[in-house]
């Protein structure tokens, strides 16, 4: 297998060749080039399987050389390598094709995955190529029909599809044991949008499957780890033959400690019991839904044994009213250790559930949202950004999850209430926004909106601190536009009207001549 290095920068390139185990991913020749020009001649001289280039070089630039590779049918990998994070250069790469994109400096054990990847590929793609026949397929594709066969127990299968895959799983290509016991291990791969933005879901998947295949069979091609994406988590499920659990734990244990050298995600591994291979999928799904519910064992390993089946019931979880005296004396520490106390003691007895975790958070929502709506404001506004959401919906995952959403809530309504506080005042503030958007259709609810307050509140509190109504003062802002607009303008007094926000003609003229006590053509003949 032939690689291409293209690069201006001859540092860059020496480092490649020295850093990279070129030997162990099966690559005999590297060769370099100093700029796109020189590539060109390189790939028309002779083939070559991969190529990695520098996207910003002088002259022509990686995206260049990307282009013409594609525009001549070459058949081979391309990565691209950039200094700067630009979604001009990542979206242009994505259209060209371009199998990955990353950042220097890079990673050199990243490097390796992606490159390892490219590798494999080339390999399934050049053995599909030659294949003529089923039978051909079946033995140069043992890796896919062995993962093919473990994807069909796992989703499943009725009692004659079951048959046949015994037929299938007799075959001795296939070596599944029909009489003996499998182990399978369930991994939940969660906060995973920061990788996908920085590698994207193909390469993520690999490294998460191909650094546990490694340390749990041997091998980086991986033939027994089903993966199930999902939305926002990947379910891997490793069917397994070893039944020390102390053994089983350990590698999992490493796979964590890989994944978390190169990614951001946070793995979760559930051992479940030993079953014959018929009973697969059922493992499957109780395992899934031990990592879905026992939240107290979040980014760890444990064992479906280790799970409580009936965690005990909590009539009342919280002390609600004495988080509402830390919350209206703004004792964010103090209401931030409660939480944490009462769900280590949880944590600690592995007595943390969804369902307790879930009722939780319920009750510490309801203390922060009671305490605003005492003060009119509407949480679910000030709360309506993408961060505040992305934050609340991963507050069930675990402990540490909620603490870090309620430490954020609180941020975010005290914030806001000092914000209110040392501004202007907000009687002033509302007349402000009336003064920049009179002339649009604007009601109590759309001036709610823009300072969170529950619209009956804003309508009370206003009245309350002026002595007049929002309403009243909305209109006879655009009473006094008007006047200027009949004094200053030769429009139309149906103009005026609209010009002021009112979209009817005649109510305007009932509401000018109830407050200046003319109509608005006897005002501007008296004006001029």
């Amino acid at each position: 297998m032939r690689i291409l290095l293209v690069d201006d920068d001859a540092v860059i390139l020496e480092d490649l060749r020295r850093s990279i185990n070129w030997e162990k991913l099966g690559i005999d020749r590297v060769d370099v080039a100093p700029d796109p020009a020189a590539a060109r001649e390189i790939l028309s001289r002779e083939a070559v399987d991969i190529v990695i280039s520098d996207i910003e070089m002088p002259r022509e630039t990686g995206l260049d050389l990307l282009r013409w590779y594609r525009e001549q049918g070459l058949k081979g990998k391309f990565l691209l390598l950039t200094c700067h994070e630009s979604f001009r250069y990542a979206s242009t790469a994505v259209k060209l094709h371009a199998e990955e994109y990353l950042m220097k400096p890079f990673n050199v054990e990243m490097m390796e995955l992606v490159l390892q990847k490219f590798v494999q590929e080339l390999h399934q793609e050049r053995e599909q190529e030659t294949a003529s026949i089923l039978g051909q397929w079946m033995v140069s594709n043992l890796r896919e029909a062995r993962l093919a066969m473990w994807s069909q127990l796992l989703a499943g299968q009725s009692q004659t599809s079951w048959e046949e895959l015994s037929k299938e799983a007799r075959d001795p290509v296939l070596k599944i044991d029909q009489a003996g016991l499998y182990r399978l291990v369930v991994a939940k791969a969660t906060n995973l949008e920061q990788d996908y933005g920085s590698y994207g879901r193909s390469l993520v998947s690999f490294i998460l499957t191909n650094i546990q295949s490694e340390l749990f069979y041997g091998t980086p091609e991986n033939s027994n780890i089903v993966t199930y994406e999902h939305p926002d988590h990947t379910i891997l499920a490793a069917v397994c033959t070893e039944a020390d659990e102390v053994r089983l734990r350990s590698q999992c244990s490493l796979t964590q400690q890989h994944c978390a050298k190169l990614l951001s995600a946070t793995v979760t591994y559930c051992i479940m019991d030993s079953c014959p291979v018929q009973e697969l999928h059922r493992a499957l799904e109780t395992g899934e839904q031990l990592l879905n519910r026992c939240v107290a064992f979040y980014g760890e390993v444990f064992t479906e044994n280790q799970v409580q089946t009936h965690p005990p019931e909590e009539e009342t979880v919280l002390d609600m009213a004495q988080l509402e005296q830390m919350l209206a004396a703004k004792d964010k520490k103090g209401f931030l250790l409660y939480l944490k106390r009462e769900l280590e003691l949880r944590v600690k007895a592995k007595a943390l559930d969804n369902k307790m975790l879930r009722t939780m958070l319920w009750e510490g929502n309801q203390v922060v949202y009671a305490h605003l709506a005492g003060q009119g404001i509407q949480i679910s506004l000030l709360l309506n950004d993408e961060a505040s959401q992305r934050m609340a919906a991963r507050a069930e995952q675990s402990a540490a999850d909620m603490l870090r959403y309620v430490n954020y809530l609180l941020d975010k309504v005290f914030a806001y209430e000092e914000e209110l506080a040392k501004s202007k005042g907000l009687i002033q503030q509302i007349n402000d926004y009336i003064h920049q958007h009179y002339a649009e259709d604007i009601t109590r609810s759309e001036i709610g909106a823009e300072f969170y307050l529950v619209p009956e509140y804003l309508a009370r509190m206003y009245k309350k601190k002026t002595g007049v109504s929002l309403k009243d003062y909305i209109n006879d802002y655009r009473i006094q536009q008007a006047k200027l607009l009949l004094q200053q303008s030769d429009k139309q007094v149906g103009e005026v009207a609209a010009d002021v926000g009112f979209s009817n003609l005649s109510y305007f003229s009932t509401l000018f001549k109830k407050s200046t006590g003319l109509t608005p053509v006897e005002y501007r003949r008296r004006s001029q």
